[in-house]
């Protein structure tokens, strides 16, 4: 028989709420709560307060647990509690992270995820068949799948191109073919792994990077087909199939690092068609307009970016003469830099991404002749650690995304050819975990 929770109906609750509901039990922060659902940390935590009060919950744990035995954690794949009385195998979802703090209440919830975690490592020896956990890869986890997978390939081989995630579907635009410089836009559909055409970018430019915030994915600058760089800002609508022009950058730069980051862009060093900058400029969608922040420590372009525990990292690049290995951290509230570990070796033209915190390097260019492992950078102890590559060759200038518990990445340059390469790396991994309960 059932044992129903003491909560209160979730009729009560607004589709935003439900919303971000479902995406405390998956773990997620305020910060990727709001990055996600395009919010800022404030109107998060209003929801919070108000989510709370409607279900009579007192902590993140308590919500969390709510959510999944009301079923709500269904779209993120997550099963939902069921306490029986006859023995069998009982799906048990934990969210990570979890606060600790618990009502009375829900001292059996609390004592059961207690002792599940105290013997995961006993329990992942047995072969039984057990549900999933999703948790978070700071180091390679030994399993029988291959965690690299080839997807359908980019129809247009490209390198140089911008790739942006928005609603379940990975947009690739522009860069370079063996034609020249592209505005070609083509959206891969993860779920049925097949791509579509849909309306170039207005102003062909490759040595670019996509950015999404408020449903619109921007792309600054690049280099044009001319060789010149170029100022220009477009931004493109998916819901309304819509190019348009935004005010233009400071200066022309292509070869730049972007980030989306509270709300707003952010655009470091790259090339100006004469030398490589240090400048970070910051653009407001709100005014459409663009101000000038302190420069990084470093002049380069082509450099990587990715967010990690609030705060944004710029990896290596090339100040024209080598591959770099310099790491900088951006404190945007604070417009402050510090210096973190090198990557091991210089490079750049890399693909730079982030899942739940951790940042992570693919490809790249580096020095003549160099073999490049991709790199994961755990911020907490400022270390960089090698894992598995996807490719036998060299990999560089290709786009490089998060999407749920993978990161995909498109494009790029192979041998100095473009290529169409469509590859997904699984960044989370699974604990498989036998769970009775009598």
């Amino acid at each position: 028989m059932q044992k129903d929770l003491p909560m209160q109906a979730t009729s009560e609750l607004t589709e935003r709420e439900r919303e971000i509901l479902r995406l405390i039990a998956s773990g997620a922060s305020n910060k990727d709560i709001a990055r996600q659902l395009f919010i800022s940390p404030n109107t998060v935590k209003v929801h919070l307060r108000n989510i709370f009060a409607k279900i009579g919950a007192a902590s993140r744990t308590e919500a969390a647990v709510y959510a999944i035995h009301e079923g709500m954690t269904q779209s993120l794949d997550l099963p939902a509690v069921t306490v029986v009385s006859a023995p069998q195998e009982l799906p048990i979802a934990i969210p990570v992270p979890l606060e600790t703090k618990s009502r009375p209440h829900y001292f059996w919830i609390a004592a059961l995820i207690t002792v599940l975690l105290a013997g995961v490592v006993a329990l992942m020896v047995r072969t039984t068949r057990a549900p999933t956990i999703a948790v978070a890869s700071p180091a390679p986890a030994a399993t029988p799948l291959q965690r690299w997978q080839a997807r359908a390939d980019l129809p247009t081989a490209r390198g140089g191109l911008a790739v942006a995630v928005y609603e379940n579907q990975i947009y690739a635009i522009g860069g370079e073919t063996t034609q020249g410089v592209t505005g070609m836009m083509e959206q891969y559909d993860v779920a049925s792994d097949t791509w579509k055409a849909l309306t170039p970018k207005p102003l062909p430019v490759t040595d670019i990077n996509a950015a999404v915030i408020g449903g619109q994915i921007y792309i600054p600058g690049g280099r044009l087909a001319s060789g010149g760089v170029t100022d220009v800002l477009e931004s493109y609508d998916p819901r309304r199939a819509l190019w348009e022009r935004q005010a233009p950058l400071p200066v022309a730069l292509s070869g730049y690092a972007l980030v989306a980051f509270e709300g707003k862009l952010y655009v470091f060093g790259g090339w100006d068609g004469q030398k490589f900058l240090a400048s970070v400029y910051e653009y407001d969608p709100g005014q459409d307009n663009w101000i000038e922040r302190t420069p990084m420590p470093t002049a380069r372009g082509f450099a990587g970016a990715a967010i990690a525990g609030g705060k944004i990292y710029v990896v290596g690049g090339t100040a024209g003469e080598q591959a770099l290995a310099v790491n900088e951290e951006y404190l945007p509230e604070r417009d402050t830099w510090s210096r973190r570990a090198s990557l091991p070796a210089g490079r750049y033209a890399m693909g730079v991404a982030s899942i739940a915190d951790i940042l992570y390097v693919v490809g790249g260019v580096g020095k003549t002749g160099s073999s490049l492992l991709p790199l994961q950078y755990v911020h907490q102890q400022d270390q960089w650690q090698e894992f598995e590559r996807p490719l036998s060759e060299n990999w560089s200038h290709l786009g490089l995304v998060p999407f749920q518990t993978q990161l995909y990445g498109v494009g790029g340059w192979r041998n100095d050819m473009p290529a169409a390469q469509n590859l997904s790396y699984q960044a989370i991994y699974t604990i498989l975990i036998p769970v009775i309960i009598k």
